[in-house]
């Protein structure tokens, strides 16, 4: 652990939900509301400019949480289940439909990305001559899987998580080789100007300090994500 640095995981983790809850404002409310583009435009651009953290943020953590976690078949599988608990509250906010296999929620990209990893890292162990080959496929195959399912921030999402992951014992390289990758990537150079400002998260990666204190139930961290979707739900219901 370095003293010098200042943010633990709970910070991290808290700062990844506090920006995606600001995100989801702009996203799931604002822009759904009849006079979004006469009252509402600026500060939505302000919400959804905030909320660009949060998602390298999960990403970093995901990679964390494979290190760390004492069962990795459980993490994967306790995402896989709140990603299916997730799909019908995120279709409702930002579809408005209560089934659209158009368009899957973070958490399948966040699945997908944990078991691309744990291949990756199976590889990597078996220190193969192949292995940087291996790895590659491997990434490209959880990267279709991803875009084969329409999951949010879909094959990109995932690469973004390989990235990660093959930096992982060299912070400085981590921090600077994903925020290359993210002003580079197709995905963040075609949508929109403010997805890049995601890669001003990896200021926050590069202050982490390794502490991880576990003050946050797992559980209640995992819920956080389909609970403020069914409330903001409500919340445009009623206005």
């Amino acid at each position: 652990m370095n003293k010098k640095k200042m943010i633990s995981a709970d910070l991290l983790k808290w700062i990844a939900l506090i920006t995606m809850f600001i995100d989801h404002i702009g996203a799931g409310i604002f822009e759904k509301s009849p006079v979004f583009m006469s009252d509402h435009y600026q500060i939505d651009y302000v919400f959804r400019s905030i909320g660009r953290l949060a998602f390298p943020i999960f990403c970093f953590l995901i990679v964390e949480g494979y290190d760390h976690t004492r069962s990795r078949f459980k993490y994967a599988r306790n995402l896989l289940i709140f990603a299916l608990i997730s799909e019908i509250p995120f279709d409702l906010l930002f579809k408005e439909k209560c089934i659209d296999m158009g368009y899957q929620n973070v958490y399948f990209t966040l699945f997908i990305g944990l078991v691309t990893i744990i291949g990756m890292g199976y590889i990597e162990q078996k220190n193969l001559k192949v292995s940087l080959l291996l790895e590659l496929f491997d990434a490209a195959f959880g990267a279709f899987i991803a875009y084969l399912m329409k999951t949010d921030y879909g094959e990109w999402g995932v690469v973004l998580i390989a990235v990660i992951f093959v930096t992982r014992r060299n912070r400085l390289a981590q921090c600077l080789l994903t925020v290359m990758f993210m002003i580079t990537s197709p995905f963040y150079m075609n949508i929109a100007m403010i997805e890049s400002l995601g890669a001003l998260s990896f200021i926050l990666v590069g202050m982490y300090n390794g502490e991880r204190k576990g003050t946050i139930n797992k559980y209640v961290f995992y819920s956080l994500y389909p609970a403020h979707i069914l409330l903001y739900c409500g919340i445009r219901y009623l206005l």
